[in-house]
């Protein structure tokens, strides 16, 4: 039997669980776990990837500095290579992980610290600009970070899948996380960082100081707060899932032999429209480049640091994000994501036929960026949940939960190494076309170029979210699965020989307990006011509950 990964780690110690001990999500957690936490990891993701292509195009120059248009893709090409493999190595190793912490959550704060260790070393170097030791030392922190770091930082996606079996409830802390990374990406990182501090300072720093001091601080915040995330993140479906394997064959890891698990996702249609998602997603991740909205503003729509456009587009075109921000959550908590989605994906093409009416023109541009803006959050922040329910229907039918299988772990790496080169595939056009770098205007061919890579990008990937949601109709079929997969924890619980209590029933023993430790609590103070004051405590009592009463009987009318 192959070995069960971390078992017996540091990551199975009591110092090393989670304090999350209640069955629901409650306000601590989702604020500590799912918001404070992640959120300020993310701040240092979006400042990175904000900042890195314009550091390397603008700065470094790393195409003209290596005397090469293709220096930078070559590098994206070979840490995508690395990357496969390494990201086949992490699926099997978390396919065969058994921890008391549970399957993901330790890659994820690992990830972390490698990522924003390396991060930090991508911007800052020892060696002279040109020198083949630069060279080398940008080819191994850029892998250490894309191709160690942030594939098992990804492994989020996972946490947040096996947080609760309530869809609802799951969908609201993906929206919230979702939206934690879009005020913190927009606003920070956009406003603040690309809209204020790039064209007043880091445009400016040729030496690059300013930009690994930038990092650096963004990178110590998210050490900090990678432990705020671990500590306030539960996997409540891993520890019943783990328990269900280990009644059926001694062993909590899975042990689905590779063929059947790749023939079940592969057979399964909402597994292959959660995948065409996942590639919808990745293209768009990487297609944009870092930069492309930058350029656009700056070439296309003639902005630069005096006439603040930069600031001012942001601020006025995309702050219907920061509103989906706030709505979608809500959203979600009551009717299904899907059709939040497909209402997204309409709006968004819609706001960007907008601003392709006169892409030139500043009014028209803010105009249809304002409209896509009230699509976009959700459709490239909730599309997670296809994963999620997909992920629900492999367990419901095979016994397993299919996320950080071997499998799946090969379909998603080969997916982001077919679609990584597109990370360099912008700036590699942008050099091809003529760019010029700190140039006041760019040629006709780079224009297009800017144009098709900002909106285009946006355009498929709402397209492909267009298609998946008219065929993507498990909704239906959810309650009956997860009756089915509660049904599978009772009987393992009784082959135990404990008493089994379903989710739901958990809640109201919390909450009730909850609410007698309050109760208690008030009589205490009440007793010892009355005592001080010298009131009689009955008559005290009996006005507030006269008061509670009153507000009890008006919420029901």
């Amino acid at each position: 039997m192959a070995r069960d990964y971390l078992k017996g780690s540091m990551f199975d110690r009591p110092e090393w669980q989670t304090h999350v001990k209640t069955n629901r999500i409650t306000t601590k957690e989702r604020v500590l776990g799912h918001m404070i936490g992640p959120g300020l990891v993310y701040f240092f993701y979006s400042t990175f990837l904000g900042l890195r292509e314009l550091f390397y195009m603008d700065i470094l120059r790393i195409n003209e500095v290596f005397g090469s248009a293709y220096t930078y893709l070559i590098m994206t090409i070979v840490t995508t290579i690395i990357g496969m493999a390494t990201g086949f190595f992490f699926n099997h190793m978390t396919e065969k992980t058994v921890c008391k912490a549970g399957r993901f959550r330790p890659y994820v704060l690992i990830g972390t610290w490698i990522m924003a260790i390396a991060g930090f070393f991508v911007f800052w170097t020892p060696f002279a600009s040109g020198s083949a030791l630069q060279l080398v030392w940008l080819y191994v922190f850029n892998i250490l970070f894309t191709a160690v770091g942030v594939p098992l930082w990804n492994f989020r996606a996972n946490v947040v899948s096996t947080i609760s079996r309530n869809v609802l409830e799951r969908n609201n802390v993906t929206t919230i996380r979702s939206a934690v990374n879009v005020m913190i990406a927009g606003t920070i990182g956009a406003l603040g960082i690309i809209g204020f501090l790039y064209p007043s300072v880091l445009q400016h720093d040729l030496t690059g100081t300013s930009w690994y001091i930038t990092i650096g601080i963004s990178a110590v915040i998210a050490l900090i707060f990678s432990f705020v995330e671990y500590f306030w993140t539960r996997e409540r479906v891993t520890e019943d899932n783990q328990k269900v394997l280990t009644d059926e064959n001694g062993d909590g890891a899975i042990n689905v032999p590779f063929i059947q698990q790749f023939k079940n996702i592969i057979t399964d249609k909402y597994f292959l429209l959660a995948i065409l998602v996942l590639i919808g997603s990745t293209m768009y991740d990487y297609l944009q480049g870092g930069n492309s909205r930058v350029n656009m503003i700056t070439y296309i729509l003639g902005g630069n640091e005096e006439n603040g456009f930069q600031f001012t587009y942001l601020l006025a075109s995309m702050q219907p994000m920061a509103i989906g921000a706030v709505v979608v959550p809500i959203l979600a908590k009551k009717i299904s994501g899907r059709k939040i989605m497909l209402i997204s994906s309409i709006i968004t093409l819609i706001g960007i036929g907008i601003a392709m009416i006169n892409p030139y023109s500043f009014l028209v541009a803010v105009a249809g960026g304002f409209v896509f803006a009230c699509g976009i959050f959700a459709i490239t922040n909730m599309n997670q949940i296809f994963m999620q329910q997909a992920s629900d229907n492999i367990e419901y039918k095979y016994g397993y939960r299919p996320e950080g299988t071997l499998a799946v772990g090969i379909i998603s790496t080969i997916v982001t190494a077919v679609m990584t080169p597109l990370n360099a595939v912008y700036e590699t056009g942008l050099s091809l076309n003529g760019y010029v770098a700190g140039a006041a205007a760019q040629n006709t061919a780079v224009n297009n170029w800017i144009l098709f890579i900002y909106y285009g990008a946006y355009a498929i990937f709402a397209v492909i979210i267009l298609i998946v949601c008219i065929f993507f109709d498990i909704d239906k079929k959810m309650p009956e699965i997860h009756t089915e997969l509660r049904a599978r924890a009772k009987k393992a619980a009784e082959d135990r020989g404990e008493v089994y209590i379903s989710p739901e029933e958990q809640d109201r023993i919390e909450i009730e307990k909850a609410q007698a430790e309050m109760e208690e609590a008030r009589i205490a103070d009440l007793k010892e006011k009355c005592a001080k004051k010298g009131l009689d405590f009955n008559t005290e009592n009996q006005k507030y509950l006269d008061k509670m009463a009153k507000k009890a009987g008006k919420a029901k009318k």
